[in-house]
């Protein structure tokens, strides 16, 4: 049976789920032995995180935890570690506090890094759901620091996480990219989703939406090929929200529709609010803030994720005329920016803070402007020169308006954001500006130069649309834009300029 079990954990992390599956049901009819039950138990448990519910995952998980804490600590620290994971898939602060508090109860003063990172890294997440973030800072910061101690992708993956929610994206980036490269190093392919996720994320954070759509869109394809269908609705939404975020409407509605399609699982609450969030964010580039509105403030969601969504919320009930309701959603979400310093996070801090206020609201515009220059997140810099160009255009201030909203736009241009530099050149002409020649467009975004590639490599547009999880139409779309902006006529003239 020991051996089965080692047999079944090897075919789960090396991305053979159904093979582990059929390994563990002989294992199990093998004995009842409560050491071995609990073993399988943290297989099971680990399979149910990839495929399966994750509420279900989480308890098994600890259940795991608690029958090999006297005998295989390691492995009983580990199976806390994928319950904390777990519950937070399923949105689920319950049991993740119950799998912090063991945690807490079985800590030592004497631990080894790898035990120490785990530990603290369930702590600290625990006390950031909670919004207990003095408490969670320094477990959080331990786990960064101890991460370079501590060998595999593993350690990583918990850094990268632990590194995001302290705001230090560049540090989050960097250790989801390690984590990835060793898990496909040592073979642990099971791991290579779970890494991307922050890649995409962190990258995301960073402004670098290249970088956020290429590790989405590969933890896609990763966790599809090993059956991780978890995995797969935590990329689509993010790859929904990264449509969303940039002003592809079209996109981001066929991505929401497919990872829909793909939640044959009740119980991933995580992904559901990343997906209510990408729907908002549709809603405010449909001028619709009452549906964005209604999504955010009514969705129960994942409290992490919710928090990461107030400023939309905040854009959308000013819109709205309920400014009560945007200061609730700011007071929590300047609590973690404040607490943990992120740069990035306080301009947006700001922002909300000029959208809602009335005497002090240049002060906190300009103070996110230059916040949002010291974080290098070019494409929120834009946003908040858009928002503040358009308060002072209302506030008969235009010449004023006319400087933030030029910026705007030449920014919006160079990420190819076509719907928010339509957006900034309407309000120059409502202030009674012309916006300038447009910029030179031979650049491809990022999203186009996935597609010319893969054009290029011989792929039909409903190749690519698959690829991509985009519509079909939406690719033609893009391909006549791209054939417009290289001063190409064909596939075959397309392919030659790439090459």
């Amino acid at each position: 049976v020991r051996r089965l079990l080692n047999a079944a954990a090897d075919h789960w992390a090396h991305g053979a789920p159904h093979r582990s599956r059929a390994v563990l049901r002989t294992a199990v009819r093998l004995t009842d032995d409560p050491e071995l039950m609990a073993l399988t138990d943290l297989v099971a448990g680990g399979l149910d995180l990839g495929e399966g519910l994750p509420d279900i995952a989480a308890d098994r998980l600890v259940r795991a935890a608690k029958s090999l804490a006297g005998t295989r600590r390691t492995l009983a620290v580990a199976a806390l570690g994928f319950a904390g994971e777990a519950a937070n898939i399923a949105g689920d602060q319950r049991r993740h506090t119950a799998a912090a508090e063991f945690a807490k109860a079985i800590r030592r003063g004497d631990e080894p890094p790898a035990t120490r990172l785990t530990l603290d890294h369930l702590i600290g997440m625990s006390a950031t759901f909670a919004g207990r973030h003095e408490e969670a800072l320094p477990a959080l910061r331990e786990v960064v620091e101890l991460a370079e101690q501590v060998p595999g992708p593993q350690a990583r993956i918990w850094a990268s996480q632990a590194a995001y929610v302290l705001g230090d994206a560049a540090r989050s980036h960097e250790m989801a990219t390690s984590a990835v490269t060793s898990a496909r190093e040592g073979g642990l392919t099971a791991l290579v989703p779970w890494a991307l996720v922050y890649r995409a994320l962190s990258a995301l954070l960073l402004d670098q939406h290249d970088a956020a759509l290429t590790a989405a869109t590969e933890g896609v394809h990763a966790a599809t090929a090993i059956g991780q269908h978890n995995a797969v609705v935590d990329h689509l939404t993010i790859l929904a929200l990264l449509a969303a975020l940039r002003g592809d409407a079209n996109s981001a509605l066929h991505r929401i529709d497919t990872a829909t399609e793909h939640m044959t699982q009740s119980g991933l609450i995580r992904p559901g609010t990343l997906r209510a969030w990408a729907f908002a964010c549709v809603d405010l580039t449909r001028d619709r803030p009452a549906d964005a509105l209604g999504r955010l403030r009514l969705h129960s969601g994942h409290v992490g994720i919710k928090v990461m969504a107030a400023p939309q919320l905040v854009e959308a009930a000013v819109a709205c005329g309920d400014p009560s309701t945007g200061d609730r959603a700011l007071a929590r979400f300047e609590k973690w920016a404040g607490t943990t310093g992120s740069t990035a996070r306080l301009a947006l801090s700001h922002r909300c803070h000029g959208l809602l206020a009335s005497g002090t609201a240049d002060e906190h515009f300009e103070e996110a402007i230059r916040l949002h220059h010291a974080s290098g997140t070019a494409m929120e810099l834009a946003k908040t020169e858009l928002l503040y160009g358009n308060r002072l255009r209302r506030g008969r201030k235009p010449k004023a308006a006319r400087e933030h909203l030029r910026d705007a736009v030449r920014i919006f241009q160079s990420y190819q954001a076509d719907h928010w530099v339509a957006r900034a050149r309407a309000e120059l002409r409502r202030g009674g500006y012309t916006a300038g020649e447009p910029a030179d467009q031979a650049a491809l975004t990022p999203q186009q130069a996935q597609i010319a590639r893969l054009v290029a490599e011989g792929a039909t547009n409903r190749e690519v649309a698959a690829r991509l999880f985009l519509s079909h139409r939406t690719v033609e779309h893009h391909l006549r834009n791209i054939f417009a902006r290289l001063g190409v006529r064909s596939r075959v003239e397309l392919t030659r300029r790439l090459d």
